[in-house]
């Protein structure tokens, strides 16, 4: 017994010393090791950022800095949020958020609580940017930040409705009209009215998505009155170029509506 606690006493010892000793080192290479841990996790959070800003998808928050776009100005930091609702293949449409913040966490504390749900939130005006210049952006730190949603939540706070039964979306092999995504991202926000303007300007491009979704809209009298003859018209269209949803509700609605006759 004696021998083990003599032995222990000596272990302490040993390692008393030693720590004494070389204890500057140690604090360095402790040092050392926690910068080379934060600067792996921005080096890995940068390589995530470039993938995604080569595949922006709708619903992605870019956060930006206003300040760092207007280069013939005095920099002043202005941090903004932006969502993409339409992707095409040389172009992304966003919408901006109102609000300007002048730190980058007071970003991260709005998506937490959920602000960007808040009624008028986001300015009613898109804009679109080039693809080709998103790396740009980003180099030059207008673009700092891009991340994808996990179903509805960013950070934990939700960024987003969830889909609206009603809503109809085609499959992914569909590439979709720049129009008719908009008028989807405006119908998950409840801006119905603005949903059956972006469905009207695909229907008018001939995008049968567009034209069934917009029919859909006139049929429910959603953002605007019932147009049950304009919705036939529009479903007969989509369905004369192949959208099996726009025959499957024809085949519905015709046998006992005035409106196909």
């Amino acid at each position: 017994m004696n021998k083990l606690i003599a032995g222990l006493f000596m272990s302490h010892d040993i390692i008393s010393r030693f720590l004494i000793r070389f204890k500057h080192g140690l604090m360095i290479t402790c040092l050392l090791g926690i910068i080379a841990y934060f600067w792996q996790q921005q080096v890995q959070q940068t390589a995530q950022y470039q993938r995604l800003l080569l595949d922006p998808q709708t619903d992605d928050l870019i956060l930006i800095d206003l300040g760092r776009f207007d280069t013939d100005r005095v920099y002043q930091a202005q941090f903004r949020i932006t969502q993409v609702i339409a992707t095409s293949e040389d172009t992304i449409t966003v919408k901006q958020g109102r609000y300007t913040y002048g730190r980058k966490r007071d970003i991260k504390r709005a998506i937490q609580l959920d602000n960007l749900m808040i009624d008028n939130y986001f300015d009613p005006d898109p804009i679109e940017w080039p693809r080709a210049a998103l790396t740009d952006y980003f180099a030059r730190n207008a673009i700092y930040a891009i991340h994808r949603p996990n179903d509805i939540y960013v950070m934990g706070g939700i960024v987003k409705p969830r889909a609206l039964p009603r809503l109809h979306v085609p499959a992914a092999k569909y590439q979709l009209s720049p129009d008719n995504q908009r008028g989807i991202a405006h119908y998950q926000l409840g801006e119905l009215p603005e949903a059956r303007k972006a469905f009207a300007a695909a229907a008018h491009k001939e995008d049968h998505w567009g034209q069934y979704n917009l029919a859909t809209m006139l049929l429910g009298a959603e953002g605007g009155e019932a147009d049950p003859a304009q919705a036939i018209a529009l479903l007969r269209q989509a369905a004369a170029h192949g959208n099996h949803k726009a025959q499957t509700l024809l085949d519905t609605l015709c046998p006992d509506n005035v409106a196909c006759d």
